[in-house]
C-alpha cells in the first residue's frame, strides 16, 4: 500500500509464504532505493550474511546475558530483564525463514544490491501472541489487500470483544486488561517503526517497507500523517553486546519455521527454476502424500499398497478434517491423521517425516548448531566448547501464535538395536499367526472357490430356441446375435457336482530369490484351511517383540484342511523346479476334487497344464486382474508371530498396517 509518494508500506504475518511471495513480486515489478523490515536493530550487522547464506536455515541468538541494563522504560523492562525465564536463562532468537515476509525483504534487497535497514523496536520483548488469522490460502481467491483487510479488521474486532465492546465490565475482564496492555505497548512500538521510516524517507525516495500486521495501520496513519506521535516513544533502550550466529538441527525446523519444512523445501526448489509455476498451497499438500508413497518405501510391492485411489480418499479424508477445523489449509496434526486413518501407521509415520525433511543441510560441527523445541533451545557455549550443552528458554521473536503439543497415537518403527534385541529373544519352537489375517484369508478363499465353481457351471451352460419356458434365463448374448431372426434364445445349466477344494494363488511367479521361506501352516480348528505358501524372510522385518512381517510370493490352500508333508520336497521329486510350480504341483498331488483354482497373473503353461493331466486335475484359471490392486497387496501381507501368547499384544504394534 502506497501511504506516501516515497513509502510503500507491506503489511506481513511471520512466517507466511504467501507474504513473502507479495514482497518478491512487489521488489520485481518496481523499483526500490532501500528495504525496511520490522526487525530489532541489534540484528543488523549479522542478518546479511545469514539471510546470504539460505537456503541454509540458521537463527541469530541473543542470550539474556548480553542484554546490558540500560536507560530501558517500563515497556523494555518487560522482556528485557536480567535473570532467569521460567528457571532457565533466556534467550530471543530470529530464525532466518525462507518462508518469511521480512526475511524476504532482505534477502531480495541483498540480491538487487540494495540497502535494508531494521527499523524495528530497539527494545526485545516477547512478542504478543495473536489469534489464528485466515488462512493465506484465500489470498489467491480474494487477492492480497482484500485479505490483508480481513486480518486485520479480525484483530481489532479481537480487541473490541476481549475488552467487553459495550459493556464496560470487560475491560476489568483478565483478558481485556491484558489486551490493552498489550494494545498501549504495540503503539508504541508502531510509533517507533515509524519514526525509523520517517528517517529513511530523508535519505530515500522510494522505500520498500515490511511490517508486521498489528502494527500496520497505526504505521500507517503515522506515517501519513493522520495522528501524531503519542509521545511514549522509547527513548534508547537495552543494548546488545552481542549477537552469534547457530544453524538449526534440520530435525527441529518444524519448531522454528511457521510453515512446514517440506513446504519451506518446496520454495526453495521453485527459486531456483526461473520458469516454475507459482506453489500452491493445497498442491503442496498433495505433494507430500505423493512424495511420501513414491520416495520412502524401500520396494515396489509396498508402494502398490497406497494405490492412487487411496492417496484420493485420505486426501478426501484431510478436507473434511481441514474443514471441522474451520480452515482452509491443514496443520501437520490433520495431515498425519488422515495418512493414519487411509494408510495405516507405517504411512502416517513417514508422512509425519517428509512433512518435517528440509533437504539442504549444512555440513558444520556439532558446536555450531542449535536445537530448537517449543519454548526451548540448547546450545555450546563459545567460551566454553568442551562443556555440555545449556538449554535456554527460548523466545522467537517470529513467532505470531502459539505452538503446542498435541497427542496422536501413533508408534515408531522400531531401531536396530531394538530388531536385535527381538531377533535373539525368538524361541524357535513357537510360530502362529495372527488371528485377523486367517479370517481375511480364509474369506478370500471361500470367495475364489465360489467364483471358480460358477466359471465352470457357466462353462457348460447350452442355449436354445425359447419354446415353452424360459429355463435358467434368457441368453442375452444369444438372443442379440440372432436378433434378426426374432428368436428369443434361453440358457440351461445342467446339474453339476463339480466342487473346487484347493485354491493356488501366485502373487509373484518370477523371482524365487525373493522368497527364502517356504512352509506349511497347519489349520488350528475345522473351520481353517491347510495354508502352503513362499514368501520373503519374515526375520528381515522384525516389527515388536515376536512379531515379524512378511510378504507372500505365492499360497495355496486345501480345504477342508489335511495333514500334509512338504508339498514344496513333494514336488521337487517330479522335476519341476521354481517355487510357483512346485507350489501348484504339490498342490494337485494332494487336491481330492479333480477342479484346482488357480489365480494367477498369466494363464498356466502348457507344461503346468500336463502335469495336471498326469494328475487328472482341471486348472481353473481366474486372473489377477479380477481383483483391485489394493485387495491383492492386502491378502499378500501378514505377519508371522512367535507363539500363540503374542497374539495378546500383537494388534498394538501391528494395528491397522495395510
Amino acid at each position: 500500500m502506497r501511504v506516501c509518494s516515497k513509502i510503500e508500506l507491506v503489511p506481513a504475518i511471520h512466517g507466511a509464504e504467501m507474504f513473502a511471495r507479495e514482497v518478491r513480486r512487489l521488489c520485481s515489478e518496481q523499483k526500490y532505493d532501500c528495504v525496511a523490515v520490522d526487525i530489532p536493530p541489534a540484528f543488523q550487522d549479522d542478518l546479511a550474511e545469514a539471510v546470504d547464506d539460505l537456503p541454509l536455515i540458521s537463527a541469530l541468538l541473543i542470550r539474556g546475558e548480553d542484554i546490558n541494563d540500560g536507560n530501558s522504560n517500563t515497556f523494555g523492562s518487560i522482556g528485557s530483564r536480567r535473570g532467569d525465564w521460567d528457571g532457565f536463562p533466556f534467550c530471543y532468537y530470529v530464525p532466518i525463514d525462507p518462508c518469511d515476509a521480512m526475511i524476504e525483504g532482505v534477502r531480495q534487497a541483498r540480491q538487487r544490491r540494495l540497502p535494508f535497514y531494521c527499523v524495528g523496536s530497539a527494545v526485545l520483548h516477547p512478542p504478543t501472541k495473536m489469534m489464528s488469522m485466515p488462512d493465506e490460502y484465500s489470498i489467491a481467491k480474494i487477492g492480497f489487500d482484500a485479505y490483508t483487510l480481513l486480518c486485520r479488521a479480525a484483530l481489532k474486532e479481537e480487541l473490541r470483544t476481549a475488552m467487553g465492546g459495550d459493556n464496560s465490565e470487560g475491560l476489568y475482564s483478565a483478558k481485556g486488561v491484558l489486551l490493552a496492555l498489550n494494545n498501549m505497548a504495540s503503539r508504541m512500538e508502531a510509533d517507533m517503526v515509524a519514526n525509523n521510516i520517517l528517517e529513511l524517507s530523508e535519505r530515500h525516495n522510494n522505500i520498500l517497507a515490511v511490517t508486521h500486521i498489528s502494527l500496520f495501520d497505526v504505521i500507517r496513519k503515522r506515517l501519513s500523517g493522520k495522528i501524531p506521535p503519542n509521545g511514549l516513544v522509547e527513548k534508547g533502550g537495552d543494548t546488545v553486546s552481542r549477537v552469534f550466529k547457530r544453524y538449526i538441527n534440520p530435525d527441529h525446523l518444524y519448531f522454528a519455521l511457521s510453515e512446514l519444512p517440506f513446504v519451506a523445501a518446496k520454495t526453495q526448489i521453485e527459486r531456483q527454476d526461473p520458469f516454475a509455476s507459482p506453489m500452491d498451497p493445497t498442491d503442496a499438500v498433495k505433494d507430500l502424500f505423493i512424495d511420501t508413497r513414491e520416495n520412502y518405501y524401500d520396494s515396489k510391492e509396498q508402494t502398490l499398497h497406497l494405490s492412487p485411489v487411496r492417496i484420493q480418499a485420505a486426501l478426501k479424508y484431510l478436507r473434511n478434517l481441514t474443514v471441522m477445523s474451520k480452515r482452509l489449509v491443514p496443520t501437520l496434526f490433520d495431515i498425519v491423521e488422515a495418512a493414519k486413518g487411509v494408510g495405516g501407521n507405517a504411512y502416517a509415520l513417514r508422512v509425519l517425516k517428509n512433512a518435517k525433511y528440509y533437504p539442504f543441510l549444512p555440513m558444520v560441527n556439532d558446536d555450531d548448531i542449535v536445537n530448537i523445541g517449543i519454548d526451548k533451545l540448547s546450545l555450546k557455549e563459545d567460551d566454553y566448547p568442551d562443556t555440555e550443552r545449556e538449554v535456554y528458554s527460548a523466545i522467537n521473536l517470529f513467532r505470531d501464535t502459539e505452538l503446542y503439543w498435541r497427542k496422536l497415537d501413533i508408534k515408531p518403527d522400531p531401531t536396530v538395536m531394538q530388531k536385535k534385541r527381538y531377533r535373539y529373544s525368538w524361541n524357535p519352537h513357537g510360530v502362529c499367526s495372527h488371528v485377523p489375517e486367517d479370517t481375511r484369508i480364509e474369506g478370500f478363499n471361500e470367495h475364489v472357490r465360489n467364483k471358480a465353481a460358477r466359471i465352470l457351471t457357466e462353462s457348460m451352460a447350452r442355449s436354445e430356441k425359447f419354446t415353452s419356458s424360459v429355463k435358467d434365463g434368457i441368453d442375452i448374448r444369444e438372443t442379440l446375435r440372432n436378433w434378426h431372426t426374432g428368436s428369443v434364445y434361453v440358457k440351461e445349466l445342467p446339474p453339476t457336482k463339480n466342487k473346487v477344494d484347493t485354491v493356488v494363488i501366485l502373487f509373484d511367479d518370477d523371482h524365487d530369490d525373493l522368497y527364502p521361506n517356504r512352509t506349511t501352516w497347519y489349520a488350528e480348528h475345522e473351520d481353517e484351511s491347510t495354508l502352503s505358501f513362499y514368501s520373503t524372510n519374515p526375520f528381515d522385518d522384525l516389527i515388536g517383540p515376536g512379531i515379524a512381517r512378511s510378504v507372500y510370493g505365492g499360497l495355496a490352500l486345501l480345504f477342508p484342511p489335511r495333514s500334509v508333508p512338504n508339498i514344496f520336497q513333494c514336488a521337487a521329486t517330479t522335476g519341476v523346479t521354481g517355487c510357483a510350480m512346485q507350489l501348484t504341483v504339490g498342490s494337485m498331488m494332494f487336491a481330492k476334487e479333480k477342479n484346482v483354482a488357480i489365480l494367477s497373473a498369466k494363464a498356466p503353461s502348457l507344461k503346468m497344464r500336463t502335469l495336471a493331466a498326469r494328475f487328472k486335475k482341471h486348472l481353473v484359471w481366474i486372473p489377477l486382474s479380477t481383483f483391485s490392486t489394493e485387495t491383492l497387496s492386502r491378502m499378500r501381507r501378514f505377519h508371522v508371530l512367535n507363539g500363540k501368547h503374542v497374539r495378546s499384544w500383537a494388534s498394538r504394534f501391528i494395528g491397522d498396517e495395510l
